[in-house]
């Protein structure tokens, strides 16, 4: 079976992407599926579309970006499937969709994100305004199938789309191997893991860490995409590191507890938040904010903790770094939710099932 996959990042560069198709095609692909990856993004756009400024320098690359979208309409009766994860363009209405929609070729159609709000980036104001949210739910009208990252995302789809499947973001087990707790001495680490755009809600805990890291030997970990510490004043009881691919799972093995705080406003009580599923995979405690879906990651007391107030996140973090036997009894605990719920081999099997039986279906018809 030969799938088009259209996604708007260059393959490995987006955690959406990499925790969903990405991720899955190399379960199917010894199945006998092939998957070739059309990204809107090619190198010289990735380059510079999160750096601030270069206004004209990235709307000429999106008009490139463009062109190459359409000169793949030719070459799309060659596909059994086309599978399109959140948008054909960063820009503009669905007008490449409705394109692929008049072709033969039935669309599996993928988002993890809320992306019908309005979002303003920080680094692309200009061309966040250009991003016509309202084509979200048209696309959801043109494809064959709907498939979302979790229960809240399949609410939306539903009032726009007849067949809608809830196909959590996964964990490649064999990538992220259980952290060995034994042996391990010295100051509690806490750690956080994001990108550019999801740092600013580290500062949303700026008060607890501050007094858990002034009362005690702890340190914090952060990694993100870029490499300067996110408080300034603390820089001595801070690590900073670039993200890596290659090293994001031994990162997280230098982790004691996983801190995933974020703001239940915007976006944010819709996402699928693949962090908590991370530290989870690895063995880590999580303590997580009480928002959106994460209670159905998360049982609070059993392999992780939910918090709500800057009160709780102290409580909670201390009596974490006092008690090394509940760490490892969470961390455990957490292991075993991913192991059982959130699978990459598991959840591969069944969207594998279900490409078979949309492309079975159109030949039918």
């Amino acid at each position: 079976m030969k799938v088009l996959v259209l996604t708007p990042a260059l393959y490995g560069t987006s955690p959406g992407q990499r925790f969903r198709i990405e991720q899955w095609a190399r379960y199917l692909e010894p199945q006998g599926f092939q998957f070739d990856f059309a990204s809107f993004e090619d190198d010289a756009l990735h380059a510079v579309l999160y750096e601030r400024g270069r206004v004209l320098e990235k709307g000429w690359l999106m008009v490139g970006a463009l062109g190459r979208r359409v000169k793949l309409l030719p070459r799309i009766g060659d596909y059994d499937l086309i599978y399109l994860y959140r948008e054909a363009s960063l820009v503009g209405p669905a007008l490449i969709e409705r394109m692929l929609a008049r072709t033969s070729v039935p669309i599996v159609y993928d988002f993890d994100d809320p992306i019908w709000l309005p979002y303003v980036s920080p680094t692309n104001g200009v061309f966040s305004r250009l991003k016509s949210v309202g084509k979200t739910k048209a696309i959801c009208r043109l494809a064959t199938v709907v498939t979302v990252g979790n229960r809240l995302l399949a609410d939306y789809a539903r009032n726009y789309a007849a067949d809608v499947r809830v196909m959590p973001s996964t964990i490649a087990l064999e990538d992220y191997p259980q952290r060995n707790n034994s042996g391990r001495d010295g100051p509690v680490t806490l750690g956080w893991t994001g990108s550019h755009s999801t740092l600013p809600f580290l500062r949303t805990i700026e008060q607890p860490l501050r007094e858990l890291l002034s009362t005690s030997d702890a340190k914090l970990l952060v990694i993100a995409h870029g490499d300067e510490a996110p408080f300034a004043d603390l820089r001595d009881r801070t690590v900073a590191r670039r993200w890596s691919a290659k090293t994001e799972a031994a990162d997280l093995h230098e982790m004691d507890i996983g801190l995933a705080p974020f703001p239940n406003t915007g976006w944010t009580p819709w996402r699928c938040h693949g962090k908590v599923l991370q530290y989870m995979a690895v063995g880590i405690p999580v303590i997580a904010s009480r928002i959106g879906i994460i209670p159905d990651y998360i049982e609070d007391g059993v392999n992780g903790f939910l918090v709500d107030t800057d009160e709780e996140w102290i409580a909670r973090t201390r009596l974490l770094m006092s008690d090394a036997d509940l760490r490892v009894r969470l961390g455990s605990a957490g292991r075993r939710t991913i192991e059982q719920n959130y699978s990459g081999r598991d959840w591969a099997s069944q969207l594998g099932d279900l490409l078979r039986s949309v492309v079975q279906r159109k030949a039918a018809a």
